[in-house]
Formats: structure tokens, sequence, C-alpha cells
């Protein structure tokens, strides 16, 4: 099941403190022997199983790293085709899919006699030769001018599960999209291109995927998706085929675009009628378009949004972690990315159709440009210092719980709970007392976890003559153990508030009945002074601080003309 239930609620929760260590990512610098590195754009391997690790340089050249030694000849060398200025240079890269059986390369810069237009061109390995392409073979596939402005010229390309070449654009620059192009489909800058360079179309060296958004209506058959800004980095989880955008914002939002595996023709990522989650030139047309909003967003500072994660202004894009390095193990399925600015590293881990998120300085590097894989999965950054480091991973992301549900059936008990990050798990275990404290409890069944699955359900044949409080005890891989809410169902349904002091805590818990649900309720000292006061709003339970002065207190609820009280001696 992939939806939480809401069941009428007869529970107490309250949450325990987390002993697992918060992931955090670290950078370490390579050194390697051999000429040395400039201005990095983008990393990868070429899916040969070489080890060789493939480096783009922004000056117009590809070096290669094998075996701790940089290569004292160019994979590429292109300088003359290329500016290298800003935001401009030579940007991105892909192998083939079938890279070595099909020998080429495609790569995205930006032209020197045209220099504010983007190329993507392909060359071919050197007959005998794997360690060079062949200049003179190069075979242009597509330009995609951008007359207004020198940045925004994104520039990554990545072949994708179904082996087309999805190439990231640029709105064209300046400041705020002033001619509309992130919404308008006519034009090929602020948009996912989808194009298939296996075959041609006359003097054209690709054909337009068939199923394509726009194909046989208005807008350019080349559009996969569109309204970005500028998409600095962008990759599919090689293991589930998910697609990841890291789109940098304007002035005060960065954002990261998760598109679920075999979906994403046509979406609309909202630029510039909205930066991240929020409107930002929403003309009258923004209101008739359907946008879908991004997973993960950060403020460039705090007093602009909430910030529970850190803070940047200039998103890098990474990568979801599927690497075989033992010591990295726990941080499978985990997306990296990085802020150029703040250097704050951000993880994102999709739990089903949720997700969470951590967020921590960078340790050991800083102002990243760009992530890249090897043919294993391990995970490099680069930075335009040309210093190139290897990711490792320590922790693992905290698990989030949502309150443990316990209801009463006819024969027995009814145990429900979500968990919104199971990776790290090895087991759950459902335990049950007659005590909040669980000094003695009850192991009442083992429940394997599912990655797939985000909300579990348990029926307890128990049938207890008093009250009985559960939670769920989720053992984790290292031996640590990590524990939900706790649930507590009393002897029978409500028919009154019912107030019970938390020794664990030291909070005073009020379970409400439906019928006061919508009251007030208020606190009084013994000189008829109020000391707390809140408005229930539906709730079924709530906790109060204890008084901080010892003494007697008054607890009413009212609620139209009902009105309940009890007293509470501290």
């Amino acid at each position: 099941m992939k939806k939480v239930i809401t069941f009428p609620i007869l529970i107490f929760t309250f949450f325990w403190s987390y002993s697992q260590p918060l992931p955090e990512v670290s950078f370490t610098e390579i050194n390697p022997t051999g000429p040395s590195l400039a201005a990095i754009t983008d990393i990868t391997g070429a899916g040969d199983g070489s080890g060789r690790l493939f480096i783009l340089e922004k000056r117009g050249t590809i070096r290669i790293l094998q075996n701790n030694d940089i290569l004292d000849s160019f994979f590429l060398n292109i300088q003359s085709l290329v500016i290298n200025s800003g935001e401009r240079g030579l940007l991105g890269m892909a192998f083939h899919p079938s890279f070595p059986d099909s020998p080429y390369v495609y790569v995205n810069y930006v032209r020197a006699n045209a220099d504010r237009t983007n190329r993507i061109s392909r060359f071919t390995l050197e007959t005998g030769d794997p360690n060079e392409l062949n200049e003179g073979s190069r075979r242009d596939i597509i330009d995609i001018p951008g007359p207004q402005g020198t940045n925004h010229k994104a520039g990554d390309i990545v072949f994708g599960p179904d082996g087309y070449l999805y190439i990231g654009t640029g709105d064209g620059g300046d400041g705020g999209d002033p001619v509309e192009n992130g919404q308008n489909i006519e034009v090929l800058l602020g948009k996912m291109l989808r194009i298939d360079i296996n075959s041609t179309n006359g003097s054209t060296n690709y054909v337009i995927p068939p199923d394509n958004p726009f194909v046989g209506m208005s807008g350019l058959d080349q559009i996969w998706m569109y309204g970005l800004r500028n998409p600095w980095r962008i990759s599919f989880d090689r293991s589930t085929s998910d697609f990841w955008i890291a789109d940098v914002g304007q002035g005060v939002w960065e954002e990261v675009n998760m598109i679920p595996a075999g979906t994403g023709a046509g979406f609309n990522l909202g630029w510039d009628c909205k930066e991240g989650n929020h409107n930002f030139e929403f003309i009258p047309s923004c209101s008739s378009a359907v946008f879908t909003d991004p997973i993960f967003e950060y403020p460039h500072n705090c007093s602009q949004g909430p910030c529970p994660y850190g803070t940047g202004s200039s998103i890098t894009g990474g990568f979801v972690y599927r690497g075989n390095n033992p010591l990295n193990s726990s941080f499978l399925g985990h997306y990296v990315c990085i802020d150029y600015s703040s250097n704050q590293v951000f993880i994102i881990k999709k739990n089903g159709s949720t997700f969470s998120f951590h967020g921590h300085p960078a340790s050991g590097a800083n102002n990243i440009t760009t992530f890249g894989e090897d043919d294993n999965g391990e995970i490099y950054a680069g930075n335009l210092s040309g210093d190139l480091y290897l990711l490792s991973f320590e922790g693992t992301l905290p698990l989030q719980w949502e309150d443990l549900l316990a209801t009463r059936e006819a024969n027995g008990n009814k145990i429900q709970w979500t968990m919104y990050n199971p990776f790290g798990v090895h087991h759950f275990e459902i335990q049950r007392s007659v005590t909040a404290d669980f000094a003695n409890y009850t192991s009442v069944v083992v429940v394997l976890p599912d990655p797939d699955e985000i909300t579990y359900v348990y029926h307890d044949p128990y049938q207890q003559p008093d009250g009985v409080y559960y939670r769920i005890a989720a053992h984790l891989q290292d031996g640590s153990v990590e524990y939900s809410p706790v649930a507590r169902i009393l002897p029978s349904p409500l028919s009154k508030p019912v107030l019970t002091l938390d020794i664990n805590t030291n909070l005073w818990r009020l379970s409400i009945p439906p019928t006061s649900q919508n009251g007030d309720l208020l606190v009084y000292d013994i000189q008829g002074r109020i000391v707390h006061q809140n408005f229930l709003a539906g709730r079924a339970h709530v906790d109060i601080s204890d008084p901080v002065t010892p003494g007697l207190y008054l607890v009413t609820i009212r609620a139209g003309e009902d009105v309940w009280s009890t007293k509470i001696v501290r």
C-alpha cells in the first residue's frame, strides 16, 4: 500500500531521540601524476569496463585518468572550436550507450564563432587507439542559439535508458527570462530536449522519437519537457531510471526535480511562472498551466524562506549513488548534490512516493562545478580550479516516522505505522506493554522492511482487560535500534477526555473524544488565571507541558455548551 489511511485514533504519541549518526559526504582529493587538470566541467566513465575516467575541461579539452595517472595526450582537443569565457566553454559529454562497439562520443560546447550558441557534435574514436578521438571526424548534431545572453548555457547531455540523447538547455540568459523562453514551446531554450542520434533525416543528423510530446501538434518536436532556467547537471538513476534535474534559481530558490521513470513527456517544470515552488512572474497565462513541482528546494538565505537543510545560490546537480564500495553501502539509493557558492551538501533519499532530506557543509572541497560516475557507479566531483575528488559516505539518514496508529478491532488490535526512510533497517519488531515505560514488554512479531512500501499493517489478536501500549523497534543493520512513537489503546472507546502524565517526557497527555475536538483547551492556576490556552482544531490528542510552579491546576475543555474539567496537582 502506498497511502496513509486515517483510522479513528485512540492513541498518545511521543518521539524518542535518535542515536544513529547523521549522513555525511566526504570529498577526498585525488592527486594523480601527469599533467595538471584545468577547470573541470564534466566527469564520466566510458561504460566499457576499462576503469578509465574521462574529465572534461572548460577550455575545450578532455583528459583521461587511468591508474591514478593523467595521460599526457588529450582524449579530445577542440579549443579552436570553443569559446571559454564566463559560463561558456566545453560543458558536457556523453559516450554512446554501445561504446566502444559504436565508437562515438558526444560533446556540448559554446561555439567560438557564434559565441552564444550551444552546439552538440559527435566525434569518433581513432582507429587502433582507445585513448584518442579523431578530431577530423566531427559530425555536428544540433545547434541551440541563445542570442540574448552569454549565460545560462546549461550544457549537460546524457543518454537515457531508452537510448535517446537528453539535452538540458538554459533559458538564454539575462535575469528573469526577459523573452519568456522557459514557457515558450516554439524555442529550444529553457527545455529538456530528447533526440534519436542513431538515425538521420536528410541533412539533419538525428531524428525525433515518435513519442515526443509535441510531435504532430503545436510546439517544437525536439522538446521533451519545458519550464527550465539553467539545468546545471542532470542524471539518470542507473538502477531505477528516475531522471534527476538540478535547476539553478534566479534570486531566491534553488531546486531539484525528480521525474519518475517512464514519465516526463510534456511536463512543465515551472520557470518563469515559478521559481521552485513559488510564483515568480505569474502572468495570466500561468494560471491555466499545469506544473510539475520540484521535490526539493532551498533558499538563498534563511530570511527568504525555511532553510532546515541549509542555503546557497547556485546548485550543482549530482547522482544517485549506485556504487559497489562496501564502505559506502549505507548510501545506496541516495542522491547527492551541492551548492557551488555555499558548499552546502544536500542528500535526498527517495522512499516510495516520498523523500527524505539532509544537508551539511562540504568536507574538504570548495566550489564544486560538477559530479560524475565511473563505470562502477562511484561518484567523483570537480571544480574550476582543476581539483578532482572522490566521494565517500558515512552515516545514514535518520529514520522518519509518522504517528503509530493503534485501533481496537473485534478480534484484537490493528497496528499501523508509516516510516519514510526504511533504508538500513534489518527488521521491525512490534512491542506491546501494559506500561508506558516498556520496562516489561512482549515482542509481538517481526516484520521485514519492503523498500517499495512506507506503510505497514499488523493485526494483533491480543485482547486486553486494561489499556495497552504499542511501539515499533526498528533494528538497524549496524546493530542499533530506533523506536517509533508510542501508541496507547484505552480499555474502551472514549466518551470523555482523559488526562495522563507521561513519565518518560514529563508531559501531560490529553486524549479528546470527537465531540470535544473543536473546543478550546484552557489551564487555570489556583487563582483563576489562565496559564495555558489552545484551540484544539480537530486534534484527538494534545500535550501539555508540566507546570513550572508546583500547585493545583484546573484543566478545562469548552466545546459549545459542553464543558469538561479535571484537576492536576504538581
